[in-house]
């Protein structure tokens, strides 16, 4: 007759504990791969926050850009309307922006006041000597002339707009397509000019891992409005108009699109952004003829009629 066994052999219990070490392990190794899978994803997830962020505040300001062409006779110095950005830290993007926009909301209606803002970023080492800080400036009041320089101290009325950054830059589209480091309005050979477009760029330093690649993140932002002829805007016969018979607006007049709007002329159907956009809800019901030398360089291509471009 066998005997009855009522407990476990070493052999047995060494297995069960093999196994359950096994099982710990293997999910042990799971908890901690979703952990840093986790980590790394909120990581990214508030860096394309704070990249967003300050994407968001600079497009804005170029969305909102206004620029008067200089009158000929005018001494470039007594101008104050300026569209400039400079690398003025040796890099390959401008570091360096002042503009003019119509993005100043006035504080109160019982006075008269513009809409006018004149906006700079600037861009500072910062004291760990190892990332920037991006600085933005603004004043609701244009100086009386020339002004280039943009301030980069809070108590000169810069604000601190973004710290940590591995670097922050603007590039310049021209109407050719190029893209230039550049743009200065108050010099001869873009006297008076905007770009077509700006692509602004910010890296993010990781500050705990200062020798990864850090996180690039970039935005196109078509500029809605050309430079303004405050001449030709209050001479109705200072740019030709109807009275100039061999003139590109009485040869749209008389063209195919001459009783279209702009929309039906243009594939407005066509995301190019909120720029373009927003130019697009304000004068998309407008005569094509009227916007046709005014429209920017990425809607002149796309006039659904070649004969009408």
């Amino acid at each position: 007759m066998t005997p009855r066994r009522d407990a476990f052999t070493l052999l047995e219990v060494l297995a069960v504990v093999l196994l359950t070490a096994l099982v710990i392990g293997v999910a042990l190794s799971f908890y901690v791969d979703l952990t840093r899978s986790s980590t790394r994803a909120a990581d990214k997830t508030r860096s394309l926050r704070r990249a967003t962020a300050v994407l968001d505040r600079v497009a804005q300001d170029y969305e909102r850009v206004v620029l008067v062409s200089k009158p000929a006779e005018t001494d470039p110095n007594d101008h104050p309307w300026l569209f400039l950005g400079e690398a003025r830290r040796g890099g390959k993007a401008s570091d360096t922006l002042k503009f003019v926009t119509r993005g100043h909301v006035p504080r109160t209606s019982a006075t008269r006041e513009t809409d006018l803002e004149v906006v700079g970023y600037r861009v500072r080492e910062a004291e760990d000597g190892e990332s920037v800080e991006l600085l933005r400036w603004s004043s609701p009041e244009l100086p009386e002339r020339l002004d280039p320089e943009v301030p980069d101290d809070e108590e000169d009325g810069a604000a601190l707009l973004a710290e940590g950054l591995a670097g922050f830059g603007v590039t310049f589209i021209d109407e050719g397509g190029e893209k230039l480091p550049s743009w200065d309005s108050s010099q001869l050979a873009q006297s008076g000019q905007l770009p077509v477009a700006v692509e602004i760029e910010v890296a993010l330093a990781n500050p705990d891992h200062p020798e990864a690649e850090p996180d690039t993140f970039r935005r196109r932002v078509i500029l809605p409005l050309r430079p303004l002829d405050l001449e030709e805007l209050l001479d109705p016969n200072a740019g030709g108009g109807e009275e100039d018979e061999g003139g590109e607006e009485v040869a749209c007049a008389e063209g195919p699109c001459a009783a279209m709007t702009v929309c039906q002329a243009v594939n407005c159907s066509v995301d190019l952004g909120p720029s373009v956009g927003t130019l697009l809800e304000e004068i998309g019901g407008q005569p094509f003829c009227q916007w046709k030398g005014r429209l920017p360089a990425a809607l002149s291509s796309m006039v659904l009629n070649p004969k009408c471009r």
